[in-house]
């Protein structure tokens, strides 16, 4: 007898990420027209205010009226493009945002849902490995539903870095449309062209976002539906946990340092990102070293079972029951000594205390089995 876990992955979809975006989009545009209102109030106000100064300095100086001709004509010209700017500033940096998301999602179409449900796809594609039962590979199945856990939750953070990256083009353009009432004078002129970096850069940022998320997608579901046998299947799983931790990391710091780079600013460095990598890996490491205990705890389990004379089906659940108990009442267990200040626990990782308290687990019952 086999128990699997299917769970009705595909089913499941990111529909209320794209419906957060959308009431996000609509709140925001609600704030245009008066963001508007109150920038060109005050590039009239500037553009007023410069042609005033530009008049008292040329009557100090007894300009001749050539040079009152030259003057107005440079004045009308300025304030006469930066009206230009002002009017269509918002459009245009929309259509150079626009661009750029489409050029990073490669002709087709990616939002935050489609990111979610690349994670919900490659979980539903791993779930084929996690059988449990006699004839079974029971540490794949393990080893299966902790990766899937892992794959989900990266994917769903880096549909979470998504969504605050949309959120932030829309409410940056929009609110920032108010620095575009600055190019009246040539004092604050600096400040409306920054306007039109800043929509440069925040869609290199979003170019970078999408296809860091469209590539780690794809090459995970490659991954995930060319899964081997045996080792090679055990190896496979855990290299698709391993690099959904990766896309997610990626995902936090390159978008940001393609944006800095466009801005002319350093937002990071490299060790920032080593230091964290460093932490998943110990992160992920400790998953690993917990799901293998719990296996050993769930074989212990399925072979007490059978010699109690339970079926097949009776052992492999309880082997599954067994192995998933011990392992999440290891981590639980570790938790709650960090979170009080038990002895023993400063200093230490979850992960690494609670694989300790299964290594003293495992050998207060060999003990107790000598004894």
């Amino acid at each position: 007898m086999v128990v699997a876990a299917h769970p009705a992955l595909a089913q499941q979809d990111g529909s209320v990420l794209t419906t957060l975006e959308n009431s996000v989009t609509t709140a925001a545009k609600g704030w245009q027209t008066t963001v508007m209102q109150a920038a060109k109030s005050l590039f009239w106000i500037l553009a007023g205010i410069e042609v005033g100064i530009a008049a008292v300095w040329l009557a100090i100086q007894t300009a001749t009226l050539d040079a009152w001709f030259a003057e107005m004509v440079r004045r009308i010209m300025f304030i006469g493009f930066f009206a230009f700017v002002l009017d269509q500033g918002f459009t245009f940096a929309k259509a150079v945002v626009d661009s750029l998301y489409q050029i990073g999602a490669g002709g087709g179409s990616a939002s935050p849902a489609d990111v979610f449900n690349a994670g919900l796809k490659v979980a539903s594609a791993m779930s084929q490995n996690a059988q449990f039962g006699l004839f079974q590979d029971n540490a794949l199945a393990i080893a299966s539903v902790f990766a899937m856990v892992i794959v989900v939750i990266a994917f769903s953070l880096v549909a979470a870095i998504f969504v605050a990256v949309m959120v932030e083009m829309y409410v940056g353009l929009l609110a920032g449309m108010i620095m575009l009432g600055l190019g009246g004078s040539s004092f604050t002129k600096d400040f409306a062209i920054r306007y039109l970096v800043y929509a440069f850069s925040v869609g290199m940022k979003l170019m970078a976002l999408v296809m860091i998320a469209k590539i780690g997608s794809d090459a995970l579901l490659n991954l995930a539906n060319q899964t081997g046998t045996g080792n090679d299947a055990f190896v496979g799983t855990l290299a698709i946990g391993g690099i959904s931790v990766v896309v997610f990391i990626i995902s936090i710091y390159v978008p940001n340092i393609v944006q800095g780079v466009v801005q002319g600013v350093s937002v990071g460095s490299g060790m920032e990102v080593v230091k964290h990598a460093g932490q998943m890996a110990s992160f992920a490491a400790g998953s690993a070293s917990l799901a293998m205990g719990g296996a050993r705890a769930g074989a212990a389990g399925f072979s007490s079972a059978r010699a109690d004379g339970a079926s097949f089906g009776a052992a492999a659940l309880k082997a599954m029951t067994q192995g998933i108990g011990t392992a999440g009442g290891a981590l639980a267990s570790a938790a709650r000594d960090q979170a009080i200040g038990a002895p023993g626990s400063f200093g230490t990782s979850t992960l690494g205390l609670a694989n300790a308290k299964l290594d003293q687990r495992r050998s207060q019952q060999r003990s107790t089995g000598k004894t």
